[in-house]
């Protein structure tokens, strides 16, 4: 059974690492995109109408799909102050009662998304924007980005964890 819970934790760990690499192109690309949706405004040349409409929704998918994975990293909020001034055994179950909470309070956000989810597929309402996008896949993000967070928390409760990448992991050296 522990050896199938790594392989699932393993591939969970890659797919999160393959969000924030996804997350982490897509906001160097829009760092492009903008300088040159100006020099082409400026220059006459037209611009990338398309452009500001799509930076909602790039920041509004980033941070929903990204946010897993800064929790897998330890990254997000943490009450590191408390947990630091207790014993060592009272620190752990704290940690444990800390995602415990939060993969709760994760779940109701799956049952909330979900209903809100099926209630805008079932209209199939549209946003007013330049760039439409159906307010069913918005919320389905949502969705899936609190069901992603529960599964890290829970995780997070394991005795033994599958080696977690580190940014560190990701340094070229030199040498």
């Amino acid at each position: 059974m522990n050896k199938m819970l790594d392989c699932l934790e393993n591939r969970f760990n890659q797919f999160l690492v393959g969000l924030a690499v996804l997350v982490a192109s897509s906001i160097g690309a829009l760092a492009v995109l903008i300088p040159l949706n100006l020099f082409l405004t400026k220059a006459g040349l037209g611009n990338l109408w398309w452009l500001y409409g799509s930076i909602e929704y790039v920041l509004y998918f980033g941070v929903f799909l990204a946010a897993p994975w800064v929790l897998q990293q330890g990254s997000h909020v943490s009450v590191d102050l408390l947990s630091s001034s207790l014993p060592e055994p009272a620190a752990k179950i704290l940690d444990k009662i800390i995602n415990l909470l939060g993969a709760s309070i994760c779940l109701v956000l799956i049952v909330y998304g979900t209903r809100a989810t099926f209630i805008e597929y079932i209209d199939q309402t549209m946003p007013d924007k330049d760039i439409q996008i159906f307010n069913w896949i918005i919320t389905s993000v949502f969705t899936l980005s609190f069901a992603m967070s529960a599964v890290e928390f829970l995780m997070r409760l394991r005795f033994k964890r599958v080696l977690i990448l580190k940014s560190d992991d990701f340094v070229l050296d030199g040498s």
